[in-house]
């Protein structure tokens, strides 16, 4: 089998006509500081990982890199990571992956604004759309990939699209221990890949219980259940409307939060009236405070059938509150069971709503919980230290290309 070398060497050729360009040129104009990064996603809803991407690029800024945000512009992109050019981030917006322009923007874009590193941020690999190749052909020394969500295709077809996507990048990073075993099944080299979890940074500050429930129009006594997340299939917030009848019967006067919008909001709403739960079941949409509304909450759930680490239990750690998740990968990487949380099966609404009952039930339990999972983000989750990890792991392709330089 060739060696990875050969396998990016013959990757770089296939986009050699589109890009073409001076690379010793843009190699020689490269900052000798700290290495400069080009952060680039192509998808349409970048969600959790767009979040990553912006708290790298944040993080980056403050240490004194320089720092590109590379996307393609639509609305949930832009929602995303306009607000990162006020730190001092450089936003690239591109054209739609399937404009014949696309990879020749950002190689055009890398030699104009030349980077040490081009770090890709996908949810599968499927959908890199030549951006990695792209930059190999311009010269970029160090190419790197975050795949944010496990692989869980059958179709080895599907599987064989993402080891070739991955052929031009030097180092991938998964984000928990579990996901990166669904890349080794399918043939990608242990040797090519580390795990960085996820993490998120703290609350600079939170409105408190009392404010948070009046923005909701919640009363200051009621039970409150919240679940963060786009109303996706992946996320299961279904299980948590099902599981709804379960828990008013013993807590009449509960609400079930759901902070988010997506292509399942009518759906949802639909499932809650069937059910006759219309009354208990809050759909509030997408909202910018969202870390904030915590506050509001007694329990957070997380429903979800898959992850790869998702972020909105991070942050509800981070927030105090003791989550009940789904014991899938990511998620059971993040709660400790029994200790930050409660973690159950997944499809399964009367597990999930016995899970809830138990801490909506005993206060005491919950603070105990909820000061857990504080300290837990504190120590594993925090977004300097994903920073910092995913750094090193720069370091370590630029040296090893300097080296073979």
């Amino acid at each position: 089998m060739p060696d990875h070398d050969t396998l990016r060497a013959g990757a770089v050729r296939t986009l050699t006509e589109v890009v073409a360009g001076d690379v010793g040129e843009v190699r020689g104009a490269r900052s000798r500081e700290l290495p400069s990064v080009h952060l680039y996603t192509p998808s349409a809803d970048p969600s959790g990982m767009g979040e990553h991407m912006r708290c790298l690029a944040q993080q980056y800024v403050r240490d004194g890199r320089r720092v590109t945000l590379m996307y393609w512009a639509n609305d949930n992109a832009e929602r995303m990571f306009a607000p990162a050019e006020a730190s001092g981030v450089r936003l690239v917006r591109l054209p739609h992956p399937r404009d014949p322009r696309f990879a020749a923007c950002i190689a055009d874009d890398l030699r104009r604004h030349p980077s040490d590193v081009f770090h890709v941020h996908v949810g599968s690999g499927r959908e890199n759309w030549d951006g990695a190749r792209a930059a190999a052909v311009v010269g970029v020394p160090a190419i790197v990939q975050t795949l944010h969500l496990p692989w869980l295709v059958h179709d080895r077809r599907k599987a064989d699209s993402v080891l070739a996507a991955l052929e031009p990048v030097d180092r991938v990073i998964t984000v928990s221990r579990r996901q990166r075993a669904t890349y080794e099944k399918i043939g990608v080299s242990p040797r090519r890949m580390v795990t960085v979890p996820n993490g998120v940074l703290s609350r600079a500050s939170s409105p408190g219980r009392a404010a948070a429930r009046r923005a909701l129009g919640l009363d200051p006594g009621q039970p409150v259940v919240m679940t963060v997340g786009r109303l996706a299939v992946m996320k299961g917030q279904c299980h948590l409307v099902d599981a709804a009848p379960l828990l008013l019967r013993r807590f009449p006067d509960l609400a079930v939060v759901l902070i988010g919008d997506g292509h399942l909001r009518g759906a949802l709403a639909d499932q809650a009236e069937r059910l006759r739960v219309s009354h208990a079941v809050r759909l509030v949409g997408h909202r910018a405070d969202a870390r904030g509304l915590l506050d509001a909450a007694d329990v957070f759930a997380m429903p979800s059938r898959h992850e790869g680490m998702p972020l909105a239990v991070l942050e509800a750690m981070d927030a105090g509150l003791p989550v009940v998740g789904t014991r899938v990968i990511g998620t059971s990487e993040a709660v400790a069971d029994g200790i930050t949380g409660r973690l159950v099966p997944p499809r399964r609404p009367a597990a999930l709503a016995e899970a809830i009952e138990e801490l909506l039930g005993d206060a005491v339990l919950r603070r105990r919980m909820g000061a857990a999972g504080r300290r837990r983000h504190a120590e594993l989750f925090t977004a300097s230290r994903m920073a910092r990890r995913t750094a090193a792991v720069y370091d370590e392709v630029l040296a090893r290309a300097a080296t073979a330089g």
